[in-house]
């Protein structure tokens, strides 16, 4: 389906996981059509060489081979979202864009991990997938479960676009999102605007956030009630990007 698009990120040939579906056999992730199984994460010293031959040569292979060895972090953040009504294996094509993206826009000056920053670039394709599916078929609510994480407790939609963590800044990557979001908090009342605003450091020239506790005591409210509050409002931002797009 994603096939074209993604032949503009990176040379097909070389990566096997686009022959067929990623498939869990005798416990190992493998390549349908084969038993090859999909390359285990790359060392500290491997990445480091790999990123460094891509940022200083343009070294395609060295792009290529970062994203092999990655391809079992799509397939973990895909697998979250497997109860949102779009195919396991179409998740994974689309999280590959993402990671995909993440590897050719990588900064390793901007202090942060590679796995890292790629994991946000990949859950914001699915998740900008999903607000473009759920235009014409709202399927997905913000409180459904989709599924387990690794201490067995559930995980909603909700967790996963950021309600403990930086709901603004982990799911958008690029300008075009950051505009789509502004615009949306203007549809925002005078106290969910603050309340944003505070814990998203989106006024301040440093970015520094507050916590949940800090805002409550500023506002002079309780926490509880904040995080009532901040759930309302993350889940009213997502309705209003998706009529923005």
């Amino acid at each position: 389906m994603l096939l074209e698009t993604i032949k503009t990120f990176v040379n097909i040939n070389k990566l096997p996981f686009f022959s067929g579906i990623i498939i869990k056999k005798e416990g190992n992730l493998h390549y349908i059509g084969g038993n090859e199984v999909l390359p285990p994460p790359l060392s500290a010293k491997e990445e480091y060489q790999c990123i460094k031959s891509l940022i200083e040569e343009e070294n395609m292979e060295a792009r290529s081979k970062l994203i092999e060895h990655n391809l079992r972090l799509v397939v973990y953040i895909a697998k979250k979202f497997d109860n949102t009504g779009v195919g396991v294996e179409d998740l994974i094509s689309i999280g590959t864009i993402g990671l995909i993206k993440g590897i050719n826009t990588f900064n390793p000056t901007k202090n942060i991990k590679l796995a890292t920053y790629a994991s946000r670039c990949i859950e914001n394709e699915i998740l900008m997938y999903l607000r473009k599916n759920n235009k014409t078929k709202l399927e997905v609510s913000i409180d459904e479960p989709l599924n387990v994480d690794w201490d067995g407790n559930e995980l909603l939609l909700s967790d996963i676009l950021g309600t403990d963590e930086d709901v603004i800044s982990r799911g958008i990557e690029n300008e075009v999102e950051k505009r789509l979001l502004y615009k949306a908090i203007e549809k925002l009342n005078t106290r969910e605007k603050v309340i944003v605003e505070m814990r998203y450091g989106l006024n301040n020239v440093d970015g520094e956030e507050m916590t949940q506790k800090e805002v409550a005591d500023s506002l002079g409210i309780s926490q509880s009630y904040i995080s009532r509050l901040e759930k309302k409002i993350i889940k009213r931002l997502k309705r209003e990007i998706v009529k923005f797009e």
